[in-house]
């Protein structure tokens, strides 16, 4: 009986020391959100699908205004487009996003916007996110 109580317990360690928790998952996508993520061109290899975003305060080197995201906390997804007149980037709330997996994001985009798109995330740190669009 003590072998068999003995073999359980540590069977039930061994289980529970494999599983991974939210917490494994959640501070990285916690680097995500809230933060205004800004494509910087320069950082991508010239034949890879691979697009590299850095945050807002970044020291880019000069160029156009960039394009960017932020994804809020709530759902909310703004798109950050450059400016017809080179003032700079303009906010615009365009739909929601989700995660559909632990890298997978999912922009629902309103009717007026075009289509709703996934975006791998191949890369997150506080300093750069790079992520590649799928089907």
């Amino acid at each position: 009986m003590r072998l068999l109580t003995l073999f359980f317990a540590v069977f039930l360690f061994l289980q529970l020391a494999s599983c991974e928790s939210d917490a494994d998952v959640a501070p990285t996508q916690t680097q995500l959100v809230d933060r205004i993520w800004l494509r910087s061109h320069e950082e991508e290899a010239a034949n890879s699908a691979i697009q590299v975003y850095r945050p807002k305060g970044y020291s880019f080197p000069p160029s156009w205004p960039r394009s960017g995201y932020l994804f809020h906390t709530d759902g909310r997804l703004v798109h950050y487009s450059p400016a017809p007149n080179d003032g700079g980037s303009i906010p615009e709330e365009v739909g929601i996003w989700t995660w559909e997996s632990s890298n997978i994001l999912h922009g629902h985009l309103s009717a007026q916007y075009g289509s709703d798109y996934k975006l791998k995330v191949v890369e997150l740190t506080p300093e750069v996110l790079k992520v590649e669009q799928v089907q």
